[in-house]
């Protein structure tokens, strides 16, 4: 539910910063889509009017995704995946941009 949660505050953060999304809008999405209860639905709502920054955990897990995807095309798909977890982790915690360009060099292409 977690998980489910966190797209939708990534729907809502887009659509309530560059989509003209209303707050009522963004509270129903997170009852019918989150399955967060009316009082849950509307505070989630209204954090996504202050804090842009709440989609920040969705948009980091599909830029790992999509490098994951990149890197192991080439090298074996699923079979290469312990590997890339090794080398992606042997940066730290450097923004994942970077962390693209240093994986995949000039095929490092657009982060999504």
């Amino acid at each position: 539910l977690n998980a489910l949660l966190r797209n939708v505050r990534y729907l809502s953060a887009i659509g309530l910063h560059t989509q003209g999304m209303t707050v009522e809008e963004s509270e129903k999405m997170f009852r019918e889509l989150a399955y967060q209860d009316p009082g849950n639905a509307r505070q989630q709502a209204a954090r996504g009017t202050f804090d842009p920054g709440y989609l920040n955990y969705t948009l980091g897990k599909l830029m790992i995704l999509k490098l994951r995807e990149d890197w192991t095309a080439d090298r074996g798909g699923r079979e290469a995946w312990k590997a890339f977890h090794d080398q992606l982790l042997s940066y730290g915690k450097p923004p994942l941009p970077l962390v693209r360009k240093a994986m995949l060099g000039e095929a490092a292409g657009p982060d999504l």
